[in-house]
């Protein structure tokens, strides 16, 4: 036999006799347990259901449906779910993912496909008028306005007419 064949057997066999005993082991390795997170061991939490709207969002949410009732409203829907970052790369989605993702906007305006996003609308009322909100807003908008989504806001204590949020919604859905 030549050197070569004998190394070779000899390298199996050391292989071998690494691999086996591992195979054969009837010993699993238990993946760890994650740590207990506070809370976890409660058989109910602290939860009760409250509103999805405030008393004046349900008065313009009817004057929307009256408004436009051959569209789809929605309320108070997560930006990151009519929108989302153009780019390739995960990181770049992540992060800007992570700009957006704990804002919402009031109404959503949706085609009868139920896909189409036509525009957002915010009812804006005194929490508004403060520095740290407006720049929120400012965000909201201009990540909506890269979108392509227009966003339309009125003012809660000049709540216009059903009549008249037509007349100014569908200017904007037409033209935008």
């Amino acid at each position: 036999m030549s050197f070569g064949v004998i190394f070779l057997i000899l390298a199996v066999g050391f292989v071998g006799l690494i691999t086996l005993p591992k195979l054969f082991s009837s010993k699993q390795v238990a993946e760890p347990e994650p740590p207990p997170v506070r809370g976890d061991e409660l058989a109910i939490w602290p939860f009760a259901p409250m509103p999805i709207m405030t008393d004046t969002e349900v008065i313009f949410f009817n004057k929307l449906k009256n408004a436009l009732p051959e569209y789809h409203i929605f309320v108070q829907v997560q930006l990151s779910r009519i929108i989302e970052a153009n780019s390739d790369e995960t990181s770049e989605r992540s992060f800007w993912f992570n700009r957006i993702c704990r804002q919402s906007v009031d109404y959503v305006i949706v085609d009868m496909d139920a896909q189409t996003t036509l525009l957002a609308i915010e009812l804006d009322d005194w929490t508004h008028n403060s520095k740290a909100r407006q720049k929120a807003d400012d965000k909201k908008d201009k990540a909506l306005a890269s979108a392509g989504i227009a966003i339309v806001r009125f003012h809660a204590e000049r709540m216009p007419s059903a009549d008249m949020l037509r007349y100014e919604l569908m200017q904007v859905i037409e033209s935008y």
